[in-house]
């Protein structure tokens, strides 16, 4: 994966974040006002970012008319609210593939296969302390 969209994935959940839900044409509209994005992805490769990403989850779809008057479905996507609660948990939740090079350092395996950074004092991932 390109440097720049493991930057694109990371600033996408924190502008779910921040903005709560939205279509990939809304993230694609809010992607074109943050100046570290070198380029906006194009909608079907916004498509597969936001939905290989374990911390963004579809919560809805939204009737979407085009020029020609056709109307689509699009997904609504958000990230996973039960799972992150507050922005420093965001950190957490990452896969390998989103993190930064000081993160993967700190990275460890948890007994439920995934690679993640624990949270302070913890012996096992967000995700196993969340779901038990």
């Amino acid at each position: 994966m390109s440097a720049n969209n493991r930057r694109v994935r990371r600033l996408i959940v924190d502008l779910l974040w921040e903005f709560g839900e939205m279509t990939k044409e809304e993230m694609a509209e809010k992607l074109t006002t943050k100046k570290n994005v070198r380029t906006v992805p194009s909608p079907h490769s916004l498509s597969a970012l936001l939905s290989k990403n374990p911390q963004i989850i579809a919560v809805g779809s939204e009737k979407v008319e085009n020029a020609v008057g056709i109307k689509a479905s699009h997904l609504v996507y958000d990230i996973d609210r039960n799972l992150i609660h507050n922005r420093e948990e965001i950190v957490y939740t990452r896969s390998p593939t989103v993190m930064t090079p000081k993160q993967k350092r700190e990275a460890i395996m948890c007994g439920c296969g995934r690679i993640r950074v624990f949270p302070p004092g913890y012996t096992k991932c967000l995700h196993c302390v969340r779901n038990n």
